[in-house]
């Protein structure tokens, strides 16, 4: 406000000296009535165009302003989206909170973990929320250290990975080792027949897929089962959930945090514990089957889940950039948030963001200021009851 009363005052005195200076020299004497005109003229110029310049000054300090509250001009954010249920429910969450608070569009799009990966380095999508990095660590690092993505901290305290029975088989059967599998193939028959069991893996096109398969052939398992890995999460859930309710034996590789991982008891087999050496020989051979069988394998470290992002985004919308750095939703929200969404057979992952920040309120808030919080409650105060 100083400023534009500055502003004004300097443009009166301007007009006022003109003035004086025009009446007091150019009078009607000296000039006949075409040049009296002429005279208005410049002074009516003199009045107007410094207002103009004034008018001009003041919209661009107001569009200004407008712009700083607004982060950066609103633009579309792509997400990206590897097909699991906790990624649906993070990216629905990150959704809800941009689009309420900060003014952007975000959009998830579908692919696969390669896709991704390809991506997240050349600025396709912006943001993966769930990295996941331990099983493309190579080309983390790769990339990390090209300066194309960015480490923002982690969604989860951790992500473990593992081979998992029901817990009543380990119980009745003694079960207890990826090892004690080769004298209880029987349990786990295929689907379609034959001597072989079935191991059900990581779907198809996830980097799991194949570090799984090398695990499987270094513990001696592919002799007496078949993996198979199916084509999406929904079908591994189901092939996963169907015996449990059934009360039927079944083997298969899953992940946390996931609703189905609360929704049965499961015991987690034993295998030899996570260490470099051993972690380097399963990811070459990954990447190279002319190096398999190897003579060892090991457990999945379990870390943290961090998220992902292009290095752009920070030019792109950096008041996102500066909230995904604060973006934890951690195990416990996420775990209970995906049992409720199943339990009440919800189909749409916005009621499990509503759900989220209306249970988890308290760290939701710590993801922005409070300005910021104040419009995304205000959003989810005109939202229905779940």
């Amino acid at each position: 406000m100083g400023k534009e009363v500055s502003r004004g005052l300097e443009l009166q005195r301007f007009q006022n000296i003109w003035v004086n200076y025009l009446t007091q020299n150019f009078d009607g004497g000296k000039f006949g009535m075409f040049k009296k005109v002429k005279y208005l003229l410049v002074i009516s110029m003199l009045l107007i165009v410094p207002l103009l310049f004034a008018a001009c000054g003041s919209d661009s300090s107001s569009t200004a302003a407008s712009q700083d509250s607004q982060d950066v001009a609103p633009t579309t954010l792509k997400l990206g989206d590897t097909q699991f249920e906790s990624i649906w429910i993070n990216n629905a969450l990150l959704k809800y909170v941009v689009e309420a608070a900060y003014g952007h569009t975000v959009t998830p799009v579908q692919m696969t973990t390669p896709v991704m990966q390809e991506s997240l380095a050349n600025g396709e999508i912006d943001i993966m929320l769930e990295g996941w990095q331990q099983n493309i660590i190579d080309w983390y690092n790769e990339e990390i250290e090209a300066g194309r993505i960015e480490n923002r901290g982690m969604i989860y305290e951790g992500g473990p990975q593992f081979f998992a029975i029901p817990q009543w088989v380990h119980d009745e059967y003694g079960i207890t080792t990826v090892d004690d599998m080769k004298q209880h193939v029987s349990l786990f028959p295929h689907p379609e027949g034959g001597s072989k069991g079935a191991f059900y893996n990581c779907v198809i096109g996830w980097q799991c897929e194949q570090i799984n398969t090398v695990k499987m052939e270094a513990y001696g398992l592919t002799e007496m089962y078949d993996i198979i890995s199916p084509g999406s999460s929904a079908a591994l859930d189901a092939a996963l959930a169907g015996p449990q309710k059934r009360n039927e034996p079944v083997f298969g590789y899953y992940w946390a945090p996931t609703a189905l991982m609360g929704m049965f008891d499961w015991y987690i087999l034993e295998e030899p514990v996570y260490n470099d050496g051993c972690w380097a020989k399963v990811t070459a051979a990954r990447e190279d089957e002319s190096l398999r069988p190897i003579d060892e394998a090991c457990a999945y470290q379990t870390l943290p889940v961090d998220v992902l992002a292009n290095t752009g985004l920070e030019a792109k919308a950096p008041l996102v950039h500066e909230l995904l750095g604060k973006f934890m939703v951690g195990l416990e929200g996420i775990n209970r948030t995906a049992a409720w969404f199943n339990q009440n057979e919800k189909t749409d992952y916005k009621d499990a963001a509503v759900y989220y920040l209306r249970t988890f309120t308290d760290n939701a808030k710590t993801w922005m200021p409070a300005d910021r919080w104040a419009k995304v409650q205000a959003v989810l105060d005109a939202e229905d009851e779940l």
